[in-house]
């Protein structure tokens, strides 16, 4: 399992000191790690909110883990070289995953290739960055990954607090206190030929993803008197 470990000299020694640091700086709380298997390829699948929360799954991860950990990041952001790139492939073995099908290649090649190779494999379905906390739609791409690769575990992931950690348009993170919830591995069914259950299983990794988290629907208010109608939702 050598094909995404980083081979640069610092990757034997940055990310413990990397891990010691988030888990003081956040006073990180993880949960679940024991649903992170002890062997074999598996696939985190978590909510998005901010470039904190690789960090923030990787130093969550019961340290045997760590060693076969890649993680999914967009192509066009963090693979243009410079510091993001270095940092990204030192501490978390990251692979590219395009966006888009530019060349007719397969976005989801190297995810594919990291899952037979055996790895540990994050990746956020949303696709994106939450703007307002919210869990957006999971893509189907994670359910192709399913179909792929049946019998795969897929580890539902809550992922909170990030968003004031770093949140959009910030680079500097700040120490507010995140909580990682890994929640029991699902074995889920789709089918390598019929897309739309590929969408299915990425609907129910989502479920579960929401049942871990802290998203709440509030109670409807008490209707009140006719002459004084409910106030509108804040902005």
């Amino acid at each position: 399992m050598s094909l995404y470990k980083s081979r640069h000299a610092a990757a034997h020694f940055l990310p413990g000191m990397f891990v010691a640091f988030v888990k003081t700086y956040v006073r990180l709380k993880a949960e679940g790690q024991g649903n992170i298997p002890l062997e074999g390829p598996c696939i985190i699948a978590a909510n998005h909110q901010s470039h904190a929360d690789t960090a923030v799954v990787f130093s969550a991860l019961p340290k045997a883990a760590r060693g076969r950990f890649v993680a999914a990041a967009a192509q066009d952001y963090f693979f243009q070289g410079g510091p993001q790139q270095y940092l990204s492939r030192v501490l978390f073995n990251a692979i590219p995953l395009a966006r888009d099908r530019r060349g007719g290649q397969d976005p989801l090649r190297h995810l594919s290739r990291a899952l037979r190779e055996g790895y540990i494999l994050l990746m956020f379905p949303e696709g994106t960055r939450s703007k307002d906390g919210t869990l957006g739609p999971f893509r189907a791409g994670v359910g192709k990954l399913v179909a792929e690769f049946p019998g795969t575990p897929v580890i539902p992931t809550w992922i909170g607090g990030t968003t004031r950690v770093m949140p959009k348009g910030k680079l500097v993170p700040r120490p507010f206190k995140v909580t990682v919830r890994f929640g029991e591995p699902l074995l889920i069914k789709a089918h390598p030929k019929f897309r739309a259950t590929w969408q299915g299983a990425a609907d129910e990794i989502r479920e579960a993803v929401v049942a871990l988290g802290d998203y709440q629907t509030p109670d409807p208010a008490p209707a009140g008197p006719a002459e004084e109608p409910p106030l509108p939702p804040e902005e």
